[in-house]
C-alpha cells in the first residue's frame, strides 16, 4: 500500500473512484445500503491507500483497515463522549491503543499541558500508532508502550486475529483465528509500570478483549491511592470468561473500587442481573461501561 495521505485510493480505478467517494462521504450511504458498502469494500481492497483523513487527523491504517476508518467515521457515540469529558490538562491512560486513533484524539483534547500514556502489545500496531502520533504532532504529550497489561509481570502468548486486528487478544478467539498468528509479549502490572508517574490519571480507557479484569487487579494501588475520576471500559463476557474471569466478579471489582457504573448512552446505574442476562459468553454481546467516582 502506498504512503500517500492525500489519496484514499490508488491506481487508475482509484483515480476514477476517489472524486465520487469524497462527494458522497458523510451522507451515510454505506451504512444504509449494504450492497453499496460491500461494493465499496471490494473496490477499496483492490485500490486502497494505507492512509485516511478522519476528524482532522492524518492516519496510517493497518493491512485490513480493521477499524474501517475509510468509511469516514469511527465509534461516533464514543468519540462524542470523549469530547465532552476529556479536558485540557487531563492525564489519560489508554489500554489497547491499536493504530492510535483514540490516542491522537485524547492527545488533542488534553492539549500541551496534558499527557497520554497508551499500551499496545502488537508490534505492527504499536509502530503504526507511534507514527500516527508523530505525524499529527502529538509525540510531545503522548507515548505508547509495547506491552500487554495484566495482574502480574512476565511473558504471555498474544494472538493476532486473522481479519480484524481489533480482536487481538491474550486468548485465542476461534471466531477470528483463521489466518491469524501468535507471538510472545511482555506483561506488566500498571502499579509497577506507572510507579514513576507522580501525577494521577484523570481518565482511563480499556478495550483489551477480556483482559480488563486482570488489568484492574494489577492497578489496585492506583485505584486505592489516586483513583481516576472516570473510566470507560469494555464489558465483553465472552472475553472475560476466556481469560478465566467471571463477568459478575468484574462488575463487583468496579463497585468495590468505588465506581458508579452505567452503560454508555444510558442513564442511571446498570442493573447487574439484567446486564448479565442480556450479554452472555454464548451470544458474544458486549457494551461500554462508564465508571465514575463522586
Amino acid at each position: 500500500m502506498e504512503h500517500n495521505p492525500d489519496r484514499l485510493y490508488r491506481g487508475p480505478l482509484g483515480v476514477v473512484l476517489e472524486p465520487f467517494v469524497r462527494a458522497v462521504r458523510g451522507h451515510g450511504l454505506t451504512r444504509r445500503h449494504r450492497l453499496v458498502w460491500w461494493a465499496h469494500r471490494a473496490v477499496w481492497r483492490l485500490t486502497r491507500s494505507n492512509r485516511v483523513r478522519l476528524d482532522g487527523f492524518e492516519l496510517e491504517v493497518d493491512l485490513h483497515d480493521s477499524l474501517q476508518l475509510a468509511r469516514g467515521s469511527y465509534e461516533p457515540e464514543e468519540v462524542a463522549w470523549y469530547k465532552e469529558h476529556v479536558k485540557p490538562g487531563d492525564r489519560v491512560l489508554e489500554l489497547g491503543a491499536n493504530i492510535g486513533y483514540f490516542t491522537c484524539l485524547y492527545a488533542r483534547l488534553v492539549g500541551p499541558d496534558g499527557r497520554v500514556v497508551a499500551y499496545e502489545p502488537d508490534p505492527r500496531l504499536h509502530a503504526i500508532c507511534q507514527r500516527n502520533l508523530v505525524t499529527n504532532g502529538f509525540a510531545d504529550r503522548a507515548e505508547v508502550r509495547m506491552c500487554a497489561v495484566s495482574d502480574h509481570p512476565g511473558r504471555a502468548t498474544f494472538f493476532r486475529a486473522g481479519r480484524n486486528y481489533g480482536n487481538n487478544s491474550l486468548v485465542r478467539d476461534d471466531a477470528d483465528a483463521l489466518g491469524g498468528t501468535s507471538f510472545e509479549v511482555e506483561l506488566v502490572r500498571l502499579d509497577d509500570d506507572l510507579a514513576d508517574l507522580a501525577k494521577p490519571f484523570d481518565f482511563v480507557k480499556m478495550d483489551i478483549q477480556g483482559a480488563e479484569s486482570h488489568a484492574l487487579s494489577g492497578m489496585q494501588a492506583i485505584l486505592r491511592d489516586r483513583p481516576p475520576r472516570l473510566m470507560l471500559l469494555e464489558f465483553w463476557p465472552k472475553g472475560l470468561v476466556g481469560m478465566g474471569r467471571d463477568p459478575r466478579d468484574y462488575l463487583d471489582q468496579l463497585a468495590g473500587a468505588g465506581y458508579r457504573v452505567s452503560e454508555l448512552g444510558s442513564e442511571g446505574p446498570v442493573d447487574v442481573d439484567s446486564l448479565l442476562r442480556r450479554l452472555t459468553p454464548e451470544n458474544r454481546g458486549w457494551t461500554s461501561l462508564v465508571c465514575a467516582r463522586d
